[in-house]
């Protein structure tokens, strides 16, 4: 590399005196009619192609000493793909990228980490494609590299770049799950470098710290660490665009049922951390043989507060915008056609669960064009206008009398239509059989005018998605419809 550089010196010391010789000929003959621009040209086009030449030679070598060579060539060996990878990565097709990653050697996956650029193009490929590939690799010569039956290569290429295959739509749950445990180390040292820098503004009395963002920073350090360990199954998680989807269960050939569970409004990242949001998925995986159920939040729910993870009322508005629930609906549709490439998941019963606004964004995928088996409404908040029940498609309703059900009995006296939706709810709907609960204190409930009576309604609201006393027989009831 360095003789090249001195080369490239030189021939840009040349080519400067031979520019400046023709721009002086030029001068001092200006009535001779010459061609000399072109040499000009020709000249600049050469050393950009030099100096092009010189950029690809660095990344060789860098690949090289990415893979362990240390710079000293004969101390590893990797293919030619590797190389193109480097140096030039869009001109390898995605069949063609698949196709060498099947057989990439352990320096070639090593090398690949430094390697942005194949990552986007797998990001680009349909999820079939995808699944395919990854479960072609199982019949190759390679030995399987642990107990969950991945072989070498498939492990070596989840632990270069984790991340990307931890949100990769196509790639089998529990190779994803795989992935985000690999990645959890990066994440865990990022929040507990937060936890930090919290802790230290809340020591010196920062005016703007918020203490519950402390907390939840606090909740997540756990949180992880029970991913690294393998006690959480994340099947997505990013952190800064708050999406997060938990797996429960584990795929298998028994698997029958695989549940999208969807909570509510101002569900954010914390309540994940606390296991709040996991109750009735834990439940019904427990209760209901062969079940695998996704926890899923994918991006900002209404009202959910910024920084701390918590509600942010000033934003309830949002639970009612049509707009926010056709984007996101087209965001779980999508999240549905991946996990579904699974070979364990795809001949399974689908159902989508969907608790207050949760019903709202499965109702919104639907729209989308995702297809269920069953869709249980617990409290759900509505539909959209353009929403119409599927003929193949069970559909239930659970609730107690609470806060959302009493809203969903007020007309606007402008519209006479419903304020919540325009009354297009779950519990107003035909399609929807309906399973009505009384709560363990509904017998103080008279008229909403005082805050005891409000905080009860509030209460029965969140009572139908917890897994406590109160609640079992509204879940028994879930699983009765999931088995029915």
């Amino acid at each position: 590399m360095s003789t090249f550089r001195i080369q490239d010196e030189s021939d840009r010391g040349a080519a400067n005196r031979v520019s400046a010789a023709v721009s002086e000929f030029e001068d001092k003959c200006s009535w001779v009619h010459s061609d000399l621009d072109a040499v000009r040209g020709g000249l600049r086009r050469f050393l950009e192609d030099n100096h092009q030449d010189a950029a690809r030679l660095s990344d060789i070598a860098s690949t090289f000493r990415a893979a362990g060579g240390s710079g000293v060539l004969g101390q590893i060996t990797v293919s030619n793909g590797v190389l193109v990878l480097a140096t030039a990565p869009m001109t390898l097709s995605g069949s063609a990228l698949l196709g060498y990653l099947s057989t990439a050697s352990e320096a070639d996956v090593k090398a690949l980490a430094t390697i942005p650029g194949w990552q986007k193009t797998l990001r680009g490929m349909d999820p079939s494609k995808i699944g395919a590939w990854w479960a072609g690799m199982n019949t190759g010569a390679h030995l399987a590299a642990n107990e969950s039956g991945f072989t070498q290569v498939q492990e070596l290429l989840l632990a270069a770049a984790p991340a990307m295959f931890g949100a990769l739509d196509g790639m089998p749950a529990l190779a994803r799950v795989r992935a985000n445990q690999l990645n959890a180390p990066r994440l865990l040292r990022a929040a507990e470098n937060d936890l930090e820098t919290a802790r230290k503004l809340s020591g010196i009395g920062q005016a703007h710290h918020d203490p519950n963002r402390t907390k939840m920073l606090e909740n997540e350090v756990a949180y992880l660490k029970q991913v690294e360990a393998g006690d959480v199954q994340l099947y997505l998680y990013d952190r800064d665009q708050s999406r997060i989807v938990q797996m429960i269960g584990t795929p298998g050939p028994d698997t029958r049922h695989v549940i999208t569970y969807v909570p509510g409004t101002f569900t954010g990242l914390n309540i994940f951390y606390e296991g709040g949001v996991q109750q009735v998925s834990s439940y019904l995986n427990n209760n209901v043989p062969g079940t695998v159920a996704f926890v899923y939040k994918d991006g900002r729910f209404p009202g959910e507060e910024n920084t701390a993870g918590g509600p942010n009322l000033a934003r309830i508005g949002e639970a009612n915008d049509e707009k926010l629930a056709r984007t996101s609906g087209q965001q779980l549709a999508s999240f549905e056609a991946g996990m579904r490439t699974d070979p364990y998941l795809n001949g399974a019963e689908q159902i989508g669960i969907g608790h207050s606004w949760g019903l709202a964004n499965v109702a919104s995928s639907e729209v989308a064009g995702a297809r269920y088996d069953k869709v249980v409404s617990l409290a759900g908040a509505g539909m959209l206008p353009d929403w119409k029940p599927q003929p193949t498609t069970q559909y239930s309703n659970l609730y107690y009398y609470d806060l959302l059900i009493h809203g969903q009995g007020v007309t606007n006296p402008v519209t006479k239509k419903g304020v919540v939706w325009e009354g297009n709810n779950p519990i107003h709907h035909e399609e929807f059989e309906q399973h009505y609960y009384r709560g363990p204190h509904d017998d103080q409930l008279r008229a909403i005018n005082t805050v005891e009576e409000g905080n009860i309604l509030m209460e029965n609201h969140n009572l139908i998605a917890s897994n406590i006393k109160d609640n079992r027989e509204a879940l028994r009831d879930m699983q009765s419809l999931i088995n029915r």
